[in-house]
């Protein structure tokens, strides 16, 4: 999949050279809202961010509908504007006939949702409509297998569609695939979202399959057949896996490849030659500087403390070594900070257990911390104590569950930096580059021991939050060492535990998130997907360019 991007990413970079930009019709951003009735139909609402040189109307192409039907179309614009909606639209209107007008347009097995373009610019645009018959009821289950995003004549920089029905939650038992351009799908607050992770080019779409328990829905539109023939269409052609190697076989290849190198002259030198111009571009994006050295130590820590955010960053950077799955450790001790979990020595064994509070404050959680606390508190059993191993044998039952927990953490964190503006168009903006360069600072602050002698203070909220940070980075016992030395009274201050203790919660968080990440690798070796690839499961995870095949809609869109 990343040689299939970076080729396609060649191919669009030597288009944009050959066509005049102020020729060119964008869309910046196009955000889907789809909210799913019981009986099936779903009331959907677009919000198009766009900017436009020519012609005089926006069309969407809504086709293979069957028994769906459009209804109830509105549209209005950023002026304030709620435009006419007419019951038949003529594309051979003027431009000034069609500014503020929209419709439908009846075409071969479907329509286009049209409206004028008004005026030349920048504009934002908001499509609501109903589609009925959305949710099919089949012999086993209820489905969703719909294109939400069709091919454009133009560059989509980021799609995001959001699924959500009121009242229900859409949890591990829906299961999700997406299809036709390169992102995530995950869920998040009972919701059902995608989001692409790098602009789709005009032969990109958009293809949702969401498979739910019978009783959910009761849907009008039935269809005599069971959910896998279903699947096993839509898997043809999809993305194979992308699985982790194995580190022997890491160090394998890598022998093979110099002894290979020595026999070769020039092609083995081109993959090397792109993934260091690959590296150099990403580093240059994520930090603005290829020079990582002269970023200089900083005191401020990233993203306000955000652990996704964080995540994303050290995660994706190939600059930053971070453990698999750091971000099990940083939410343990996030939650022990906010007093989700508590940590006691038991004085008959000595030992130190992490114990869950009956009436928790979930307030400061985000919804991944709240799923890890979950799982945590079901393997600890009716004592609500979780003992090392009982995470080890519960996770080895529920394998599926951590898979899904997994694949939603980066999702989760992209989002994140999309919303708060540090990512943009598949590249971080100059805000989010900013806070990257801190990443780096503050890394280089906590693994200096001078540094942190000389230049901390003892303040209770700055040194729970290095502690967080330091998880990230798999550095935490160095750090809390650093810190207990500086100030043992006031580091018993700061996690309400003597250094002995919190030592052994840092042992015990580290090794929670080894269980979790070997549990989640070994799904996705056993056929439920890639932490890095494509999921079969319906675990959710990263989306396939191919597959996606017997959707409802689809169609062709763009400006005429």
């Amino acid at each position: 999949m990343k040689l299939r991007s970076l080729i396609l990413s060649a191919f669009l970079a030597l288009a944009a050279f050959a066509q005049p930009a102020a020729a060119q019709n964008k869309v910046h951003d196009v955000d889907i809202t789809v909210t799913l009735a019981t009986d099936g139909s779903a009331q959907v609402r677009e919000v198009w961010d766009m900017t436009l040189s020519k012609g005089t109307e926006v069309y969407l192409g809504r086709e293979n509908l069957g028994d769906i039907s459009i209804r109830n179309l509105t549209v209005s614009d950023d002026q304030g504007e709620t435009y006419k909606t007419d019951h038949g639209w003529d594309v051979d209107r003027s431009f000034e006939r069609k500014k503020g007008h929209c419709g439908l347009h009846s075409i071969s097995d479907g329509y286009e949702i049209c409206w004028g373009i008004g005026e030349y610019g920048h504009r934002t645009y908001t499509v609501e409509y109903t589609l009925t018959n959305l949710v099919k009821s089949l012999d086993d289950y209820d489905m969703i297998h719909y294109m939400f995003y069709t091919p454009n004549d133009f560059m989509g920089e980021h799609v995001k569609v959001t699924v959500e029905k009121p009242g229900f939650e859409m949890d591990t038992l829906t299961r999700i695939w997406a299809f036709g351009f390169d992102g995530y799908i995950w869920r998040e607050d009972g919701k059902v979202i995608a989001e692409s992770e790098n602009p789709l080019e005009p032969s990109h779409d958009i293809i949702l399959l969401i498979r739910f328990d019978k009783g959910t829905f009761e849907p009008t539109s039935v269809q005599e057949r069971p959910f896998q023939v279903v699947l096993d269409r839509a898997l043809e052609g999809a993305d194979e896996p992308d699985n982790p190697l194995p580190k022997w076989k890491e160090r394998l290849y890598s022998i093979l490849g110099a002894l290979l190198f020595g026999f070769m002259c020039l092609i083995p030198f081109l993959p090397m030659i792109a993934r260091i111009i690959q590296r150099r571009k990403a580093r240059k994006n994520a930090f603005g500087t290829l020079h990582l050295s002269d970023i200089g130590w900083s005191r401020e820590i990233p993203y306000a403390g955000d652990i996704l955010k964080n995540y994303y960053i050290i995660s994706t950077s190939k600059d930053i070594k971070a453990k698999d799955n750091s971000v099990a450790s940083a939410m343990i001790l996030h939650m022990l900070q906010e007093g989700c979990l508590e940590a006691q020595r038991d004085l008959a064994t000595g030992k130190v257990n992490i114990y869950f509070k009956e009436n928790a404050d979930f307030s400061e959680l985000d919804s991944t911390e709240k799923g890890l606390w979950s799982m945590m508190l079901e393997a600890s059993g009716p004592n609500r104590i979780l003992e090392e191993k009982e995470f080890s044998n519960w996770a080895s039952k529920h394998e599926t569950r951590l898979y899904n927990w997994t694949q939603s953490i980066k999702a989760t964190g992209l989002s994140k930096l999309r919303t708060g503006g540090y990512y943009q168009a598949s590249k971080y903006t100059d805000q989010g580059r900013a806070e990257n360069r801190k990443v780096i600072g503050f890394k280089k602050f906590l693994e200096d021991t001078t540094l942190i002698k000389e230049r901390t203070t003892p303040e209770v909220t700055l040194w729970r939050e290095y502690l967080i940070f330091a998880s990230l980075l798999g550095i935490a016992e160095q750090v809390a060492k650093e810190l207990k030395d500086i100030d043992p009274v006031m580091f018993e201050k700061a996690y309400t535990m003597p250094y002995n203790d919190m030592s052994r919660v840092i042992r015990l968080s580290n090794s929670y998130s080894r269980v979790l990440d070997s549990h989640a690798v070994t799904h996705s070796y056993s056929g439920g997907g890639s932490l890095g690839g494509f999921s079969r499961s319906g675990g959710g995870g990263h989306s396939s360019f191919g597959g996606g095949g017997g959707f409802s809609g689809g169609g062709h869109s763009g400006v005429r």
